[in-house]
This record gives C-alpha cells, structure tokens and sequence, in this order.
C-alpha cells in the first residue's frame, strides 16, 4: 500500500494543482508538483554558530524580533533592552548579514517592527569565523528574514508609550515592494522622552572627604531609516544600493552638590550645573553586487561610505559658598566639541562547494578611515569668556586597514571541521595639535596580526553533539578614545582621551555539549592581553577617567541554557552562567604607579516564563539577577530586577495590543567602589527603571512579499567604533 501510495503522489499532486490553483492578490501560478521537505528543529546546533529556524515553531507567531532574542540560547535581552551574549556587552546585531549599526535603543525600537512571521531564521555567533572581522568579542546575531517570489506590498507600524516619572515613546514603519525584477524596502523610526538620573558619589582623601549628591537630566529625541533597492540582472546577479541614516539630540541638564569636609569639619559649598545640548548624525550608503553560478559558487562585492559627525555645546557653572552658606567665588567654563569621521571600504567575498560536505570561502577588505576633532574651551574671567590655550585642541586620525581570509569546511562521518585564517594588517597615524601649535603625533603605529580559527563538531547521535573551537581576536580602541581632549564634567570630574591606547588581543577556547537541539553548555577560557579599561585617577581635589592599556584579563565562563515546556500553555527559558575572571592592572598616571592584582567569582542569570493563556492571549513573567563581581580596580554590587507582560492579538490577528511592567520591585540601581593607593571612590546610580508601557503593532499587506536579500556592508565593524 505504502509503495502504491508513493507512486500515485505525482499524480494526484498535479491533480489537485489543476483543481484549485494557488494566489495571491497580485499574480496566479500553478502548482503542478508537491516538493516533501523533512522538518527542522527549532534549534540546530552548528560548528561555528547556533541556528533558530523560527518557521518550525508556528506558536512564536505574533512576537516581534526583540522578543524571539529572549529565548535564544546564551542571549540575554536586559528590561532596558540592551543585548548580551555570554556576560558581553557589545553584540553585533545584523540583518540578513548587514550590521544595523544603531545605539541600543534604536535597535530595539527596529527589532520590534520586524514580525516573527516574517524571520526565516536567527544566527547565533559566540565565536565568528575568519569571514568575519576579527574584532569583537561579544559575538554576533544575525537574523535572516524570508524570502519568496510573490509581488506586492506588505509591512508593520507600531507605537509604543512608556511611562514612569517621566514619559518615553516612540514609533516605527516598515514596509517591503516587490514587483518584478524590482525589489524596495524601507524601515523608520522615531522616538522621544525624557528621564531623570540620581547620581551620587563619596570620595576619601588623606585629609578631605567629598560628598556629592546630584540629578542628571536627559530629554532626547531620534530618528533612524534604512532604505534601499535590489535589482536582479537576472537569475544569477542581482545589484543594490543601500541608504541608512539616524540622528539624535540630548539636552543634557545635570545640577549637583558636592559638601567639602577638611577633617571631618564642613569646608566648603560647592553648587554645579551643567547644561550640555548635543547632536549626533550618521549616513551609510552601500552599493553591492552579488553573483551566483550553478548554486555552486557565489560572488560578493561591497562598496561602502559612512560620514558621523557629532556636535557639543557644554556651559558648566560653579558657585562655591564657605561655612556661612556666603558665596566667595563663580567658575564659568565652556567646552564646544565637534567630530567628524568617514570610513571609505571595499569589500570581496566568494565561496565554492566543491561537494555538498565541503566548501572554500576567500576575501579581502580594505578600509580607509579618517577622524577630524576639535574642542574649544573658555573660561569665564571678570564677565568675560577668553579662550584656555592649553585645553583647546584639535585631534586628526588617519587609518588604513587591509585584510584578507581564507576558510574550509568538510564533513567527514560524525566529524564536521572548519578552519580559517584571517590577516590584518593597519596603519595609524594621529596628530593633536593646541593653539601654541605644540604638536603630538600620537597614535603613529603600523601593525600585522594573524588570527586563525577551528571549529570541530563531533555527533554523537541525533540528540548529542559536542564541540571544540578555538579564536584569536582583536579589539580596537574607538576613534574618539584616542582623542587626547581634556573634557571637564563638573568641579570635581573630568574624563581625557589617549592617544598612547594600542589594541587588545584576546585568546578564547571554547568546549560546549548539546542535548536534542534544547540543551546547550558551554565552557569558555578567554586570556586577554593588553585589555582596555578606563581607570580612575586622583589627581589633588579632582578625578580624570582615561582609557589606558591596564594588563592581563583572564574569563572562565560556564553558560547553560535551556528551553523546555512543562504543559502546552507554558515554556520557559533558563539561562546560567557562572564565571571567574582575574585581573593584573597596571595603574600609571597622574602620580600613580602600583598593580592592583583582583579576582572574583560572578554570575548572570535570566528566567522567562511565557503562558499562552488561549490563542489570542499571552502573558510572561521574566527575571534577571548579577552576582556582585570585581574587575580592574572596581567592584560592583549586585543587581537585579522582575518583569510582567500580557498581550493580546486583535484585528484577525494582524495586530497585537501589549501591557507591560519593567522592574516591579524598582531593584535596578548601580552601586560601584574603586579603591586604590591614593582613590577611595563609591558612586551610586538609581535611573528611573520601573515603569509601564503599552504598544501597538499591526501587519499590513501581502505576507508572501520577498524581504531584502542578504547583506553586509563592508564598514560594518569600523561604524561600531564610533561612540
């Protein structure tokens, strides 16, 4: 009967397509042969990455891409929606293998426009391979949306208001048009609020004490957009140019008060406002070719211009007043700050399979990126601002990177093995020059570095899996951390650039066990050298945060997540990840010279619960908790918070109405002590976390339309630079 049934399947498939042809609103095609094709898991556990194939669980149906990021193994999405993988800030967020290149809070804002229905699959990358720039150690996401050939037009907007003492909100559109070989895409949005920050912190010298109690206000608005158009030559080429801007103004008001105690006795008064308007502006424009032959092999081409520019505009005030609250003296101080950044790229890729178990990928990159600073700074003296020859200045960045890689994967039985190399060699030259044309040519470097990769996978069976892989890796500093620009914040606080900062290496092996697709550990030994951490430094009655080359990291990191359902209405999703991590900081500077040697045991955790209560309504309860750990010369204090949410689908389940309560308890607050030979600091942060919001997000048109194809711009990595 079986075989009977097999060789029948031909012909009753054409007969039924004969019978009720399959459409949409805009073509009509037959369908005249069935195509079996075997189920993915939710979860493929691959050598060099981790895949969510989202169209195998239709129950994610409704969620929008920030919240999928939730359940996704090692991926932790915290209640002020900032991503993280494996205790790392810094993640690479791309879509369809483009980087985003957007603040947190942009991104968010894009993740939430992008349904569910529409994702085709989510990239998991804790560990990039040699095709990928060698910098960053956070790792990389990448979510891939689907495609078809269907004409037409479809989207989403949503709104989104959040009220806590003050008040936030934000919008966002996307849309796609297909028709043809023609092929538009646009996705936008807007946001606006305000939020107040208390800043506090206590400082011990010898014979002073420092009490400084403060708000800082923000009231900011932005607006981000990525457009574009592919065009197909034909089957095999297709060429599109890419367009991606956002912008964003602060209006930065800080008051503090700081109490000036000489031997336990108050001393004096010291009252600071600082009022800091400033803007911030970015373009990306991107052209790409990309070719394919006989599915075989495939072509891709970038070209690529960014342009940043940013602006400050910074009047601090300060009124001392003595015992008797009589005030004896008035600072005024203004810092003008302006940047401007272009990074020029090319970019090749090309990749063959010479079988279906084996396949060659090669490449190259060249960057040219260039950095233009200049601060202004005055000082008020008898009601006149006069310029301060030895703060003004102006910083001109110049580098040239060129890199190339080389990457070969087989599979051999239960053994699947990949192995890079990727070589990058940079040129950097940096000149800071002050108004007594006193000159310092800092940065003035040229560099190789070589960074292999493997990844080895081993199948047990279908339901285990274990891996090995190893990396080298580099992290550049910013642009603007090599910015030698003395910025003053109040009476007491200033941060400074250097231009001495030289990259930091990172070794990382990694051995990680995986259960039938659900549960993963991972155990992850990184050694960094050189490592990148700005230090606190006393200097008399003030302090000055520098980024300094400090030393030597070392990370153990143990991470276990998994996703299971006890009934049918409830999943959750569990991830762990303890950690030790050592520290040997060379402190030097501003009268400092010691190494502070610290160590510590840490741990991140995050739970969700998510209850499908029936098939319009959902609810979720999540939590997260930091085990209190210690780095260079800091220590933090623990920190956690607990999150509710309901929704409901409406309008035939096109749009959805969502209710949401972040830190119920109101427990996010930052508490942070820096102890050295000559620094006792002790700085509090309490932000307005607790709040509630409501958001709204329908679908619109053809849901068949072909999203955009698969991109990377070839700047990607050096955009994620600039602060």
């Amino acid at each position: 009967m079986k075989k009977l049934l097999i060789s029948l399947l031909p012909f009753i498939s054409s007969s039924i397509a004969l019978a009720t042809p399959q459409s949409d609103t805009l073509t009509a095609k037959t369908i005249s042969a069935v195509t079996v094709v075997a189920a993915k898991p939710f979860i493929q556990t691959m050598v060099d990455k981790t895949v969510l194939n989202i169209a195998a669980r239709p129950s994610l149906g409704g969620q929008n891409a920030l919240e999928l990021l939730k359940s996704a193994p090692g991926v932790v999405v915290d209640p002020n929606e900032n991503i993280s993988m494996g205790g790392k800030s810094g993640v690479t967020v791309m879509i369809n293998d483009q980087n985003t290149q957007l603040s947190a809070q942009d991104l968010a804002q894009l993740l939430k426009s992008i349904d569910a229905d529409n994702i085709k699959e989510i990239e998991i990358i804790t560990n990039p391979s040699a095709r990928f720039d060698a910098s960053g150690n956070a790792g990389i996401i990448n979510i891939k949306l689907k495609k078809s050939i269907s004409n037409g037009l479809n989207g989403s907007v949503s709104s989104n208001y959040t009220q806590s003492t003050h008040a936030r909100g934000s919008g966002t559109l996307n849309f796609n048009y297909r028709k043809n070989k023609w092929n538009l895409f646009v996705n936008g949005g807007a946001n606006k609020g305000n939020q107040i920050t208390t800043a506090n912190n206590e400082r011990l010298t010898p014979t002073k004490q420092f009490l400084q109690r403060g708000f800082e206000g923000d009231d900011f608005n932005g607006a981000n957009f990525r457009t574009g158009i592919d065009y197909n030559l034909n089957k095999k080429t297709t060429i599109g140019i890419l367009w991606m801007h956002n912008n964003r103004f602060t209006q930065m008001d800080n008051n503090n008060y700081t109490l000036v105690k000489t031997f336990n006795l108050a001393d004096t008064n010291v009252f600071t406002r600082s009022i800091a308007p400033s803007t911030t502006a970015r373009d990306n424009f991107n052209f790409n070719y990309r070719l394919f032959e006989d599915k075989k092999s495939e072509l891709n081409i970038d070209v690529d211009y960014t342009k940043f520019q940013s602006a400050l505009n910074n009047t601090i005030t300060t009124d001392r007043l003595n015992q008797a609250n009589t005030k004896f003296a008035t600072n005024g101080l203004e810092n003008n700050a302006a940047v401007r950044i272009e990074i020029k790229s090319l970019k090749l890729d090309y990749l063959h399979h010479f079988t279906e178990k084996t396949q060659i990928e090669t490449g190259f990159k060249s960057v040219y990126s260039s950095a233009k600073n200049q601060i202004n700074i005055k000082q008020l003296n008898n009601a006149n601002w006069v310029e301060d020859s030895s703060k003004s200045n102006s910083f001109n960045y110049n580098e040239f990177i060129q890199a190339a890689y080389i990457s070969f994967q087989t599979k051999l039985n239960k053994f699947t093995v990949q192995a890079g190399l990727r070589g990058e060699y940079s040129q950097v030259k940096g000149q800071s020059t002050d108004l007594k044309n006193t000159k310092i040519e800092k940065p003035d470097t040229s560099y190789l570095n070589l960074f292999p990769t493997i990844f080895v996978q081993y199948a047990l069976n279908e339901k285990h899996q274990l891996g090995f892989s190893y990396s080298r890796r580099i992290d550049r500093p910013s642009y603007q951390d090599q910015n030698p620009f003395i910025y003053v914040l109040d009476a007491f606080n200033s941060e400074q650039g250097n231009p001495y900062l030289i990259p930091q290496l990172t070794n990382t092996i990694e051995l990680n066990y995986t259960h039938n697709n659900a549960y993963s550990i991972k155990m992850q030994y990184a050694v960094t050298h050189q490592y990148i951490e700005s230090l606190t430094y006393q200097n008399g009655s003030q302090t000055i945060l520098t980024p300094q080359n400090v030393g030597k990291r070392k990370v153990l990191n143990i991470a276990l997540s998994s996703s299971f359902s006890p009934k049918k209405w409830w999943n959750i999703y569990m991830n762990a990840e303890p950690f030790f991590q050592q520290y040997e900081t060379l402190l030097n500077g501003f009268g400092t010279n010691e190494l502070v040697k610290q160590e510590s045991w840490g741990f991140n955790g995050y739970l969700s619960n998510t209850f499908n209560l029936t098939n319009q309504w959902k609810a979720d309860l999540s939590g997260w908790f930091n085990f209190q750990n210690a780095t260079t010369i800091y220590k933090s204090k623990p920190l956690a918070s607990i999150n509710l949410g309901i929704s409901k689908k409406i309008l035939q389940d096109k749009a959805s109405l969502k209710l949401g309560i972040t830190d119920l308890f109101n427990t996010q607050r930052w508490e942070q002590n820096a102890l050295t030979s000559n620094l006792n600091l002790r700085t509090y942060r309490k932000w307005e976390s607790r709040n509630i919001s409501i958001s709204f997000s329908y679908r619109f048109g053809n849901t068949k339309i072909k999203s955009t194809r698969n991109r990377e711009t070839g700047a990607s990595n050096e955009i994620g630079r600039i602060k």
